[in-house]
C-alpha cells in the first residue's frame, strides 16, 4: 500500500512539476511574443514613414515635370508662331524675287519708286 501511495505521490509531484514548468515557460513565450509584436509594430511604422516620404517625393517630381512640360509647350507655341512668320517672310521674298526677275515688272517698280 505504501508503494501505491508513493506512486500516487510521485505522479502528483510529476504533474505538479510539469504544470509548474509549463506556467513558468508561458511568461517567457509571452515576453517573446510581446517583443515580436513590438518589432513588427516598429517595422510597420518605418514602412509607413518610408511610403509617406516616397509619396511626397513623387508628388514633388510630378509637379516639377508638369511645370517643365508647361514651359516646353509655351516655347513650342512661340516657336511655331515664329516659324509661321519666317514662312510668311520667305513667301514675300519669293514674290519680290518673281517681280524682280521679270524685266517689265522690274521697270514698272523702278518707275514707281522714281516717282515717289
Amino acid at each position: 500500500m505504501t508503494e501505491i501511495l508513493f506512486i500516487i505521490i510521485g505522479i502528483a509531484a510529476g504533474t505538479a512539476l510539469v504544470y509548474f514548468l509549463f506556467l513558468r515557460k508561458t511568461p517567457k513565450d509571452s515576453e517573446g511574443m510581446l517583443l515580436l509584436q513590438n518589432q513588427m509594430a516598429e517595422l510597420v511604422r518605418k514602412l509607413d514613414h518610408g511610403l509617406g516620404q516616397s509619396a511626397q517625393i513623387m508628388q514633388k517630381q510630378f509637379g516639377e515635370s508638369a511645370k517643365i512640360i508647361r514651359e516646353v509647350t509655351e516655347r513650342l507655341t512661340k516657336l511655331d508662331e515664329t516659324n509661321r512668320q519666317v514662312v510668311n517672310f520667305a513667301d514675300q521674298l519669293r514674290n519680290l524675287q518673281d517681280i524682280l526677275q521679270n524685266p517689265k515688272q522690274r521697270g514698272v517698280l523702278g518707275e514707281y519708286y522714281l516717282e515717289t
